[in-house]
């Protein structure tokens, strides 16, 4: 039960010490490393913990001397340390980025290791070659198991090997990551060689809690730090490139002369309102229509700077009854107000003030501006409708202004 308990605490602190590449946050294994070698590396952990089951299963087994159900589990422990090895050179493999013929030797091997062990146990179902349980129900073991050992420390020194030169081509200097995966290597070289002496110990599974610990403090938090790093620095570049490119579809919508929306943007905001009339989701809207007089005779006779100067003043008085955000100069002296929302709801007060402070504007001889307005309805189903209404309104109170201008 000693043994079990062992295992059991090497089962839970692996666990929980990856517990973020198990179970990823929002970012996601990225966070850690690149996909592809987080994903291995995680499988890598799923056969340690693999093992680790199969060790604890083995200290209870063996109190209540099930010897049948402890033969098949350690066939299946010996099979779980060949597949981890295996899983471990194809993690150092991927995260080594190396395709040459030394990495790709590492690969097929483990690969040819898994397969031989798994007939190696075959064969000690019917001839012990790796361990047996004699008349006495007592663990014996024979000279393949050793065999088994060593080659697996061939394995992780390869890889401990193969990382170290790796570093040093790829970089001229020691990497703190992959040197700690080396480490990895050479801490299980040390604990097989103790379990070897040492079959009843729970020494392997020392190995590999150290050895993961090991690898989660100076790669994977490393990584983590990296790789968030990276991802602000996109975040900020993504942030800054919106940023631009909002800010040069606001110059490209905007009229140069009056600061407000120019006749690009009210075409495209269009569409948004055709839109929510064919879906029946526009209620409250209306649209405002102005011409400012006089602007052709002002440029004529007092020359363009004055013209722009009347039509600034326009803009000036359009706003002050109107949000300069739904303002739109879709012509030389015409603009457009769309009216939705909270401006809606005081919208009639804001014409009657608008109208009765051009009337006086009239009379003293300053900016007019002539205002026609149009009302959303059920009964309307396009925004032309409204627009035309609006339209013909403001011509009628163009001429009215006109007229009254001459009496």
């Amino acid at each position: 039960m000693y043994y079990s308990s062992f295992g059991i605490l090497a089962f839970v602190t692996v666990f929980i010490v990856n517990y973020g590449l198990f179970f990823p946050s929002r970012l996601g294994a990225f966070i850690y490393m690149q996909k592809k070698t987080s994903v291995l590396y995680r499988k890598f952990l799923g056969g340690v913990l693999l093992y680790y089951l199969t060790d604890i299963l083995w200290g209870f087994l063996s109190k209540l001397k099930f010897t049948r159900a402890l033969f098949f589990d350690t066939e299946v422990y010996f099979l779980t340390m060949a597949f981890a090895v295996f899983l471990w050179t194809r993690f150092v493999i991927a995260y080594l980025h190396e395709r040459n013929k030394f990495a790709k030797f590492l690969k097929y091997s483990g690969l040819l290791f898994l397969l031989l062990e798994a007939i190696v146990l075959v064969i000690n179902f019917f001839y012990p070659v790796i361990f047996y349980f004699d008349e006495h129900d007592v663990y014996r073991i024979k000279n393949g198991r050793n065999i088994t050992l060593l080659v697996q420390i061939i394995f992780f020194f390869f890889t401990s090997l193969h990382t170290f030169f790796v570093t040093i081509k790829n970089q001229g200097k020691f990497s703190r990551r992959n040197l700690t995966i080396a480490l990895f290597g050479l801490v299980m070289i040390f604990f097989i060689c103790l379990q070897i002496f040492y079959p009843l110990l729970p020494f392997y599974a020392l190995g590999y809690m150290l050895g993961t610990c090991l690898i989660h403090t100076f790669v994977l938090e490393d990584e983590k730090q990296k790789n968030f790093m990276e991802y602000e620095n996109l975040r900020q570049v993504g942030e800054i490139r919106e940023a631009e490119i909002d800010s040069a579809r606001l110059l490209a919508f905007t009229d140069a002369l009056t600061g407000v929306k120019n006749r690009s943007a009210y075409l495209e905001d269009i569409i948004g309102i055709e839109k929510r009339i064919q879906d029946g989701l526009l209620k409250n809207f209306a649209l405002a229509v102005f011409d400012i007089n006089d602007l052709k005779i002002t440029n004529d006779m007092k020359g363009h700077e004055s013209g722009d100067l009347l039509i600034k003043n326009a803009v000036s008085l359009i706003c002050k009854y109107f949000n300069k955000d739904s303002v739109y100069r879709i012509g030389g002296d015409e603009f457009v107000a769309f009216v939705m929302g909270e401006d809606f709801q005081d919208y009639a007060k804001k014409v009657a003030l608008f109208n009765s402070e051009v009337d006086n504007n009239l009379s003293e001889g300053k900016v007019v501006v002539a205002l026609g307005n149009s009302e959303f309805s059920p009964d309307i189903y396009s925004f032309t409708q409204i627009f035309n209404e609006a339209d013909k309104k403001m011509y009628e109170r163009k001429l009215f202004l006109k007229n009254k201008k001459q009496m």
